[in-house]
C-alpha cells in the first residue's frame, strides 16, 4: 500500500520546537552538528559546507536502513528551514537513487507563513460552542464529537484549569507556534458546523488565536448541566492520578482565590486519599465561584451522555438548515 511521509530534515530542537504535524524527524545535522557548523560557516564558509557535508552524509546513511519509509512505494516530501542545503542533500541522494519525492518550497518557513496568515482571518466555519461547570462532561461529548469537532484542550495539552497541566502528566505543553499549526490542519480538514468548548483566552502558555476565539465565542451557545454527583466522580478520576508533587504545586496556585480553612480542608484530604472530598470541596469553594455566567442559547442535561449527544446532533442539523 503506497504511503506518503513528511519528513522534517531540521535538527531535532528545531522539530521539537514546532513542525509541520505527522511529519517526521531525520536529522541531516544533529542538534551538536548544527551548531558546531552554524559557527564554523560564520567564520569559513567553505569548510563548513565540506564539513557539513560529511556529518549529512554519514546520518543518511544510518536513515536509509529505514525499509519501513524509505521503501519504494512511498511517496516522501522533505522539507528543511527554508527549503536549502540541508533538505536539497537529501532529496539529491534519494532522487539519485530512485525514490519519489519532493522538497517543500520555502520550507517550514513558508508552511508557518501560511499557518499565520490562515489564523489571522476569520474561519469559515460555524460552531456550536459548549459552556457549564468543570466536570460536566463537556470533554466527554468533544471527544464522542471527534469527527466534528476541535478539540482545544487536547491540542494546547491543558485543561484550562489550575489542574490544567494534568492533560499531558504536567510534562509540558507544545509551544504556541505547534498549536497554532495543529490547530490550522484541523480547521482545514473540517467544514461545516464545528462543536468546541467555549475556552479562556489562555490555556496555560498557549494563548489562542483571536479570530478563532472570537469566532467560536460568537457562535451557537449550549450550556452543559450536569448533578453535583456525576462531576465528583470526573474530578475524582482526574485527581487521583496526579501526583503529590504536582497536586501541592496546583494547590499553590489556587491558594489566593480560596479560602484558608477550604485550602486547609483540602490537603487533610489529601492525606487521607479522601478524593471524593476533594472533589466536593474545589467544586463548590474554588471551580464554580470563579465560573462566569453568560446567556446562553439552549442547555442540555448530561447525566446521560449517550442523550446530551443526540440533542448536539439535533441542534446541529437545525443549524445546518439556516
Amino acid at each position: 500500500m503506497r504511503e506518503v511521509f513528511y519528513l522534517d530534515v531540521r535538527s531535532p530542537r528545531e522539530y521539537l520546537h514546532s513542525h509541520i504535524p505527522k511529519a517526521l524527524n531525520f536529522p541531516v545535522l544533529s542538534d551538536e552538528e548544527h551548531h558546531k557548523i552554524g559557527i564554523l560557516y560564520r567564520k569559513n564558509p567553505f569548510e563548513a559546507k565540506r564539513e557539513g557535508s560529511m556529518y549529512i552524509c554519514n546520518n543518511i546513511a544510518l536513515f536509509l536502513q529505514n525499509h519501513a519509509i524509505f521503501h519504494p512505494k512511498n511517496k516522501l516530501f522533505l522539507y528543511c528551514a527554508r527549503g536549502g542545503q540541508r533538505s536539497k542533500s537529501f532529496w539529491s541522494v534519494l532522487r539519485e537513487i530512485g525514490f519519489d519525492c519532493e522538497r517543500l518550497d520555502g520550507g517550514y518557513k513558508a508552511y508557518r507563513a501560511k499557518v499565520l496568515n490562515f489564523l489571522a482571518h476569520k474561519p469559515k466555519q460555524r460552531f456550536i460552542t459548549l459552556y457549564g461547570l468543570t466536570g460536566s462532561g463537556k470533554t466527554e461529548l468533544i471527544e464522542k464529537a471527534g469527527q466534528w469537532s476541535i478539540d482545544i484542550e487536547r491540542l494546547s495539552q491543558h485543561y484550562g484549569s489550575s489542574f490544567g497541566d494534568e492533560a499531558n502528566a504536567f510534562l509540558g505543553q507544545p509551544s504556541n507556534a505547534m498549536f497554532e499549526n495543529e490547530l490550522y490542519e484541523e480547521l482545514c480538514k473540517k467544514e461545516g458546523i464545528l462543536l468546541v468548548e467555549g475556552e479562556s483566552k489562555k490555556l496555560g502558555k498557549i494563548i489562542i488565536p483571536t479570530p478563532f476565539f472570537d469566532a467560536f465565542h460568537s457562535g451557537y451557545k449550549v450550556l452543559i448541566k450536569t448533578s453535583t454527583e456525576n462531576r465528583i466522580q470526573r474530578i475524582i478520576k482526574l485527581y487521583s492520578q496526579i501526583k503529590t508533587e504536582n497536586f501541592f504545586l496546583a494547590m499553590q496556585k489556587i491558594q489566593p482565590y480560596i479560602q484558608k480553612q477550604y485550602f486547609l480542608d483540602t490537603l487533610n484530604a489529601w492525606e487521607r486519599g479522601d478524593y471524593a472530598k476533594i472533589a466536593e470541596i474545589l467544586l463548590e469553594k474554588y471551580y464554580d465561584q470563579v465560573y462566569r455566567q453568560k446567556a446562553y442559547d439552549e442547555v442540555i442535561c448530561a447525566d446521560c451522555l449517550k442523550e446530551a449527544y443526540s440533542a448536539l446532533c439535533e441542534i446541529r442539523s437545525k443549524l445546518q438548515q439556516i
